[in-house]
């Protein structure tokens, strides 16, 4: 396609096998992601569900995020600054503060003004008890506060600087899936002192900021810290940056529970087939 490249993800997890299409866009790209999951029944093979997959992607990255989060920053964080106001960068707010109800500043940065000003407006609704600000006025003294931060862009080159970072500060990175896309520069990287990532070998290939500026050999797997008995508050003093690329097995993980909650709720639309 001229405006698009097309993507297939297939994969499986437990009873759920699926298969994600994604449009990504290749031109101005303002109209989003387009994605549909296809859940297919594991005895007759045949589909059995179509999901709308643009917000079950933004939710199932910002989980991601959420669970880094929750093992690496600060349990009294106040401050978050999220880079992007698309979709990723609504869930990953809410996902921050479900993970740290402690955040009381939200400060968003995006280029374009009109999407930036919708969501804060958004989110003074979603949270009238909270302070919500613009980044893009003061962005390197919203990030020398920052607890929490997010970067949610296509970003081709930084938007988020090392010589920013303050101690102890969490990031979570999950914007750029290609070796040429940039969102951090790279003393943000060396400055990391302990990377955890989604994949090793989804990140080794994708993430064009780890690739540039470290080894797969010092990344850690979220999956390895999940299962395993580390001491994760030892590093909550540190600075620490979660990066994921997005790996297809977290589509069958979101979709196979859709699916199942759409059933015991009698939701959705059945058609004959």
């Amino acid at each position: 396609m001229d405006s698009h490249q097309a993507l297939f993800m297939p994969s499986r997890l437990g009873e759920t096998t699926s298969i994600k299409i994604v449009s990504v866009p290749t031109k101005d790209g303002k109209g989003g992601l387009p994605a549909t999951i296809l859940v297919l029944n594991q005895y007759t093979g045949s589909v059995e569900a179509v999901l709308n997959a643009a917000d079950l992607t933004a939710v199932r990255t910002a989980a991601g995020s959420g669970l880094a989060t929750r093992y690496y920053a600060d349990p009294n964080a106040k401050n978050l600054v999220v880079f992007g106001a698309g979709a990723q960068g609504r869930s990953h707010v809410d996902m921050m503060i479900a993970a740290r109800p402690t955040i009381n500043r939200i400060a968003i940065w995006n280029r374009g003004d009109e999407r930036r000003n919708k969501l804060i407006n958004e989110l003074r609704d979603s949270y009238p008890n909270r302070e919500i600000v613009s980044a893009n006025e003061d962005l390197e003294n919203e990030v020398r506060q920052a607890d929490i931060i997010c970067t949610c862009t296509n970003a081709t080159s930084p938007v988020l600087f090392g010589k920013w970072l303050k101690s102890g500060v969490h990031l979570n990175c999950v914007g750029s899936y290609t070796k040429d896309m940039h969102e951090v520069d790279a003393e943000t990287i060396k400055k990391a002192e302990l990377i955890v990532v989604d994949s090793i070998d989804a990140c080794s290939l994708e993430a064009g900021e780890l690739i540039k500026s470290s080894q797969p050999q010092d990344w850690l797997e979220i999956g390895q810290v999940a299962t395993s008995k580390m001491n994760v508050e030892q590093s909550r003093n540190k600075i620490t940056l979660f990066k994921s690329v997005g790996i297809s097995v977290q589509d069958s993980a979101i979709s196979g529970l859709m699916v199942k909650l759409a059933k015991e709720n009698k939701e959705g639309t059945i058609v004959p087939f």
